[in-house]
């Protein structure tokens, strides 16, 4: 049962690197397929996004590998959450998916392979093989989700601060592009994706993408509610005429108690997050110091006795 499985993983591997390289070599033979890549390659270098570069040849085997997944009911829903996290290549959903299906195959073959290397009972290998598989084809999905939590804390964290760099520029006499240009530039120490945001932004403005447009944009991508309450915000004041450095002032102000008001709840949840390392962890070994050498005295006393 195991040289089978090992056989069908191996000869499934080896097939669908053997399609990928020919599909691969094949388009890059057509005309067609160079000319449609290269318009793709120029429409991302104008609107800005630093991604134009050619793929490794790993990424371009791994989205090959992708690519024999169905993904049509949610590729929409996939494509949002791996921007969200940060990745914005074209080919981002082949990769992932075909990270998924890769480590889904790898994890069981390398688990063989090490246990009968080290001479070890490997127990059940169906059961154990199954549950590698579902652990090495949700990973990559864990890891989105972790990246994505992190990038939008970075991002929320950081919006303060430029919303008063944003006042300084705007009262400073700039206009909205170069405000948002600036910021960009200089909150990047602070905070990486944020300014890659505001940098598509400004982007997107210069390449004839209206102001709305290109700040809605802002805001799917990134998916935090206090950036959508900022683009609204925007949007209205940009519509009705009213000040922008007023507006930005006052909702810069409201981002800071929100902030702070973060910061007091996870300060509260503190103390009830320490108390099970304390009666688990730290409380039994307290005890067995103290109470460990009375017990060893009441142990000797006893025998004595005896």
């Amino acid at each position: 049962m195991l040289i089978l499985m090992m056989s069908i993983l191996i000869f499934g591997a080896v097939a669908t690197a053997a399609v990928a390289v020919y599909q691969t070599s094949s388009a890059e033979k057509n005309p067609v397929a160079l000319r449609l890549r290269e318009l793709r390659l120029l429409h991302q270098s104008t609107a800005g996004v630093a991604y134009g570069r050619k793929p490794p040849l790993l990424l371009k085997l791994i989205a090959q590998v992708g690519g024999f997944l169905p993904a049509n009911d949610g590729s929409d829903a996939l494509r949002t959450g791996l921007i969200r996290a940060g990745y914005r290549r074209a080919d981002a959903v082949l990769v992932f998916l075909g990270s998924k299906l890769l480590l889904a195959a790898a994890l069981p073959v390398l688990w063989t392979v090490l246990a009968y290397a080290m001479a070890r009972p490997v127990g059940n290998i169906v059961v154990v093989s199954f549950v590698l598989v579902v652990v090495g084809f949700y990973l990559p999905t864990f890891w989105i989700g972790v990246r994505s939590r992190q990038r939008h804390s970075e991002i929320v964290s950081a919006l303060p601060d430029a919303l008063d760099l944003m006042v300084v520029c705007v009262e400073a006499g700039l206009g909205m592009g170069a405000a948002i240009q600036r910021v960009a530039v200089e909150i990047r120490l602070a905070s990486r994706a944020l300014s890659e945001e505001l940098g598509l932004v400004n982007s997107e403005m210069q390449t004839g993408v209206t102001r709305t447009d290109s700040l809605r944009n802002l805001a799917e991508r990134t998916g935090a509610d206090d950036i959508y309450a900022l683009v609204a915000m925007l949007i209205q004041t940009d519509r009705l005429g009213t000040s922008i450095a007023q507006s930005l002032r006052a909702h810069a102000e409201s981002m800071r108690t929100k902030r702070r008001q973060r910061a007091e709840q996870l300060a509260r949840k503190a103390s009830i997050k320490l108390a099970f390392p304390l009666v688990f962890l730290i409380l039994p070994a307290l005890l067995l110091v103290i109470l460990g050498p009375a017990g060893i005295e009441l142990l000797k006393a006893l025998s004595a006795g005896e």
